[in-house]
This record gives C-alpha cells, structure tokens and sequence, in this order.
C-alpha cells in the first residue's frame, strides 16, 4: 500500500500530471498502419532510489505510444471488469479490505475494451499483451486508482475469455 502511495505521489508530482493522456483510436485511425509495439519490461518502470519510486525517462516517454509487455496475470479474489492486471512474476492476492495492496507496484492494469462490464477469466501463464501505455493515475469505474494502464489491441479472430455468471 506504501508502494503504491509513494508511486501515486511520484507521478503527481512529476511532469507527466500536466501532460494530457491520448484517448483511444477510433475506428478509422485503426485502419491505418500500426507501428511497431516498443518492448517494455517491468523493470524498466522506476529509478533506484531509496525514498520513493520514481518513474523511469523511457517509462514517461512511452506514455500514449504502442507497447508490448510480457507478464503474468494476477489472480485476484475480486477481479475488476472488462480489465485484469499484469504482474512481473504470479501473484494471488486476496483483497479483503486492501483492495489491490498486495499487487507489485510495478503492476499494470491491462484495460481489454471488447470484454467491458465482463469478468476476465484468470489465465494462469506467462501472457504477452500490446496496447497503448497510458500512465498516471486515474480513479477507474469500479472506485480503484490505477497509476498504469495498457488499453489492449484488438483482438483479431482471438476470443478474451470471460466468466459466465
């Protein structure tokens, strides 16, 4: 919970909170070519410091841009909607009263649109996801504050698997 205080003071006090985030494509500036997806890894997300975690140039440059990302979906007891969060390593995390404390702080909320208002099934491996990075906090509909996303790509003839109810 520290952690992620510390990060949320980070990014508020950093340039990037008068930056603005890029909305989502629409559906004709899909169509267009996609670049490359920049490979960016969980530990090129905050500088060594021993008081806070401050987020990294290269983390802060890619806000907005097309990445790719390997990591492993965290199991949690109250999943949110329409999004999961991606790990460095397994996590299984029981939110009784701590919300999302127990995640990394590195963690990323991946937001997968085609699946909004659905629980995600957990995918229990090492899973490559490659959307927009967007970073800096932000108060998400189910009440959480989420500090760094990944809006996903479209799917394309691949099925998101969700939980029946």
């Amino acid at each position: 919970m520290l952690a992620y205080a510390l990060l949320s003071l980070a990014l508020a006090l950093s340039d990037l909170a008068a930056t603005a985030v890029k909305p989502p494509l629409t559906g004709a500036q899909r169509h267009v070519a996609t670049p490359p997806a920049q490979p960016l890894s969980f530990n090129e997300f905050f500088e060594a410091s021993p008081r806070e975690l401050k987020p990294t140039q290269k983390l802060l440059g890619l806000n907005g841009k097309r990445v790719k990302m390997l990591g492993f979906m965290a199991n949690l007891e109250n999943a949110p909607s329409g999004a999961f969060y991606l790990a460095p390593r397994p996590v299984i995390c029981d939110e009784a009263g701590g919300g999302t404390a127990d995640l990394p702080p590195e963690s990323v909320r991946v937001i997968v649109r085609s699946a909004q208002g659905k629980k995600i099934q957990f995918i229990p491996r090492l899973l490559e996801v490659t959307g927009i990075l967007e970073v800096g906090n932000r108060v998400e509909d189910d009440g959480q504050v989420s500090a760094i996303r990944l809006v996903l790509d479209q799917t394309k003839g691949k099925r998101i698997p969700t939980k029946t109810k």
